[in-house]
């Protein structure tokens, strides 16, 4: 069995204890594991280790919501095979939950493992898309002012340029009518990738959401910020060199 523990390094979405307590156990075990920053990180690098995981049975996850966990790894181009993983959510499990899922008993003689530190300046913040619930309606393309999203040759919506998310901004997520866009460092359900328990509820308050941040007139408000889209790559790529394309 292969263990992978994330220490959500960059959110505060896990109870610092609760992290804590499941490394202790997990050091005490014996038990194969490696122990990550931040998934998200790895994801939006797509390292190699996550292949690497992703084609192992048995793996077990120690993360968050287990949707944000599977379209993290798909995102990462590492797809995880439905009966071949189990996740472990400490954001609704505690400790002893999550041990006993594992098969491993906690013992008050481990010596706790290290807190992960930050890597670097920039905090993994962006969405992934739950292909499952896209419709490729490509709003969140037409809303997005940063150029995160693009259409593959496909026409398919991808998170291209993870790094130019707005840190903290999951507004593309709040707008979207099926849930389809997960930011997992979110408090939010669902698009924190907690699973949809009320698709009417999704379509309304995405709505709603629409309506605040673009008014009465959305179309017209959509292409506006088409315009506005345009002009701050255009500014971002003179910035880089002058290369447009």
């Amino acid at each position: 069995m292969d263990i992978l523990f994330c220490q959500c390094a960059y959110a505060q979405i896990v109870p610092a204890d609760r992290k804590r307590q499941v490394a202790a156990g997990l050091a005490a075990s014996g038990a194969k594991w490696t122990a990550v920053a931040d998934l998200c990180g790895l994801a939006a690098g797509k390292a190699p280790l996550l292949a690497e995981l992703a084609g192992r049975s048995g793996l077990k996850i120690v993360a968050c919501h287990p949707r944000a966990i599977r379209w993290l790894f798909h995102r990462a181009e590492a797809p995880l095979q439905p009966g071949r993983f189990e996740v472990l959510n400490m954001r609704c499990q505690d400790a002893g939950e999550i041990l006993s899922r594992l098969s491993l008993g906690t013992r008050g003689d481990a010596s706790p493992a290290p807190e992960a530190a930050q890597d670097g300046d920039w905090i993994p913040w962006f969405p992934v898309i739950d292909y499952d619930r896209c419709t490729n309606c490509k709003q969140c393309l037409e809303f997005c002012l940063f150029g995160v999203f693009e259409a593959d040759a496909a026409g398919k919506m991808t998170v291209t340029n993870p790094a130019s998310c707005k840190t903290h901004c999951p507004a593309c997520a709040r707008i979207c009518p099926q849930a389809a866009i997960v930011f997992p460092k979110v408090e939010d359900t669902p698009i924190n990738g907690a699973e949809v328990e009320d698709e009417a509820l999704v379509r309304a308050r995405a709505k709603i959401n629409l309506d605040e941040i673009l008014g009465d007139n959305v179309y017209a408000a959509l292409a506006k910020r088409r315009a506005k889209r345009k002009a701050v790559l255009l500014k971002s790529r003179a910035g880089d060199g002058g290369r447009q394309t």
